[in-house]
């Protein structure tokens, strides 16, 4: 599965970055794509290659027809803290200066790296949720198969 993963810095007096991963919509089944609310290309690419957040492409597609209200929310939570998990192991590995567990809003890089997008290719993620977050304490990128394909400063 091709995914794509960018560091942006955000921060003029602190070298403070945002590290971000995404999965290419056309990634994704038509009927995934259809659930997914929130499309952007997050200033990535073409204006119409959009791109799916991670929390996005592992939940179960039970979770993405279930309508508004406490139990999606309540679920929602679980779904986002593991995309936040395999996020950061998978950045780890691409950006090695990010050493985060879970994913930050904001990240301090005192060597102030210069901004980058990397395509890479993961293991298939899609509904992986519910088999992958009860090993996100040991899970590994090798384990993920992350594998750099090119690099785009």
């Amino acid at each position: 599965m091709d995914i794509v993963a960018t560091r942006t810095r955000i921060g003029m007096d602190q070298p403070t970055y945002a590290y971000r991963l995404y999965v290419p919509m056309s990634q994704l089944s038509p009927e995934r794509q259809r659930l997914i609310a929130y499309r952007s290309n997050f200033g990535i690419g073409a204006r119409d290659a959009y791109l799916a957040r991670v929390d996005d492409v592992i939940a179960p597609m039970t979770h993405l027809e279930t309508p508004p209200g406490p139990v999606r929310y309540a679920q929602a939570k679980a779904i986002e803290e593991a995309a936040s998990r395999l996020s950061a192991i998978i950045l780890c590995a691409l950006f090695p200066e990010m050493t985060a567990d879970m994913l930050p809003f904001r990240f301090t890089v005192l060597s102030a790296p210069p901004n980058a997008i990397v395509h890479a290719t993961v293991h298939e993620l899609t509904s992986r949720y519910e088999a992958l977050q009860p090993l996100l304490a040991t899970i590994t990128s090798a384990l993920i198969g992350v594998r750099i394909d090119r690099r785009v400063t």
